[in-house]
């Protein structure tokens, strides 16, 4: 079957994805992949209690699904093309996924990444075997030089989700989750290009017609809701979210075609939820997630009602996490969760004083995580000293506790993180991260 495009002549047919070429990709793929776990997640706070899935992706080789499109396009290659080599453009689990199947096949691989990728995924994919370089500010300048090496060089170009060929290999998710779990009710897996959500909706769709698909994006690269609802694939400007793999300015023609095919819906959900996401699957289902491995359990966050109706899975489609970032994002969960208390307060310069301060948090059993002692803050008069107080707390209920053992001891004291009235970070802001 084909689907003609919005603004195609209708005689001129389009390429489409069948359940067919999701089993022939299944059969092509299954030595060089890995057959993903499908687990029972734990309870997460503010999710109703339900039958809830977690599809691990994240455990793939490579750390994410990607692998599995870009074997099943690398393994179709003739001979003559396998020789030339392949390049592909990517955010970074792409990137990968190229670079190791290309490795597998013993071809060579260019991979264009923009100058802001994460360092691990770029590092990652150098040490796969490919060739990396780095230019542009977003994955559409990165792509538009791969298509311009490829011309140039006689490269074979490996799509990140734009190609029939891809899309049935990341639609292998799909019939996974459906083998696994044949009373599936909903998936709700993240998009930017919109590869894996398509595929996953042929694979599982063409196994139980009646499954929801729910696809979720972040608010910094949010055009598929336009899209659906225009019915025309809507190009956004340049995408602002930490979620990298789902940074595009739009979803492809074809994933669009087979989204709307397939009668799927859509959310959106902000940087602050997909990080405190982030944070509860680590916490809570010791599952290192990156933000579009997240932003599924993000959905649920925002709108609890998607986990209701039956067996839900939530696709946690990669792994690949920025060291550097986990910090912050553990730092941000945190402090959504109430459990990073930050209070400021000014006192008398003089022996002892800091210490009957400090001395009122230990009885309160909060651990002091961080102190500055300011002599030089403006606001200060000259015999007085500014603190900044960072405590862990249980939950809180214990930081609203704390707060009221220093008032009823006398302190004058502020908060300064988001959860009290004098927060400094704005609610839609994910302290060090957007």
């Amino acid at each position: 079957m084909t689907i003609p495009g919005p603004d195609s002549p209708s005689h001129v047919p389009l390429p489409t994805v069948t359940l067919a070429d999701v089993r022939r990709a299944a059969a092509a793929i299954a030595p060089s992949i890995r057959r993903t776990p499908l687990i029972e997640a734990p309870s997460f706070p503010g999710v109703p209690e339900g039958r809830l899935y977690l599809k691990l992706e994240n455990l793939q080789r490579t750390g994410a699904f990607k692998i599995r499109g870009a074997t099943n396009k690398i393994l179709g290659l003739t001979a003559e093309e396998a020789m030339r080599g392949v390049i592909a453009a990517s955010a970074g689990n792409h990137a990968q996924g190229v670079a190791w199947a290309a490795r597998a096949r013993g071809i060579p691989a260019t991979v264009v990444m923009a100058r802001t990728a994460s360092p691990l995924k770029v590092r990652s994919t150098r040490e796969l075997g490919a060739r990396v370089i780095l230019h542009g500010t977003d994955f559409e300048e990165a792509n538009e030089e791969a298509l311009r090496r490829a011309a140039a060089e006689g490269l074979v170009y490996v799509p990140p989700f734009d190609d029939p060929v891809v899309i049935a290999g990341q639609g292998t998710v799909g019939l996974e989750i459906v083998e696994d779990l044949p009373d599936v009710h909903r998936i709700i897996v993240g998009v930017g290009g919109g590869g894996l959500a398509a595929g996953i909706a042929v694979g599982a769709r063409g196994l139980k017609p009646d499954v929801e698909i729910v696809c979720v994006q972040p608010q910094g690269a949010d055009t598929l809701r336009a899209s659906m609802a225009q019915g025309r694939v809507v190009v956004g400007g340049r995408p602002s979210t930490f979620a990298d793999g789902l940074a595009t300015r739009h979803v492809g023609d074809l994933p669009f075609r087979l989204l709307q095919e397939h009668h799927a819906k859509v959310a959106v959900v902000d940087d602050r939820t997909i990080a405190r996401a982030v944070f509860l699957l680590l916490e809570q289902a010791k599952v290192l997630a990156e933000g579009a491995g997240a932003i599924p359990l993000a959905a649920l966050l925002a709108d609890p009602s998607l986990a209701e109706g039956g067996p839900t899975v939530l696709v946690v489609s990669g792994g690949n996490l920025d060291p550097f970032l986990i910090d912050r994002v553990l730092f941000a969960g945190l402090t959504a969760e109430g459990r990073l208390l930050r209070l400021s307060a000014t006192l008398p310069d003089a022996p002892g004083r800091l210490a009957e301060f400090l001395r009122v948090a230990a009885e309160a059993n909060a651990n002091v995580r961080q102190v500055v002692h300011d002599r030089d803050s403006a606001a200060r008069g000259p015999r007085d000293v500014a603190i900044s107080i960072e405590l862990e707390v249980r939950d809180a209920e214990h930081g609203q506790e704390v707060l009221a053992r220093f008032l009823e001891k006398g302190w004058v004291v502020q908060r300064t993180d988001a959860g009290g009235t004098g927060a400094r970070e704005p609610v839609n802001r994910v302290p060090g991260i957007d």
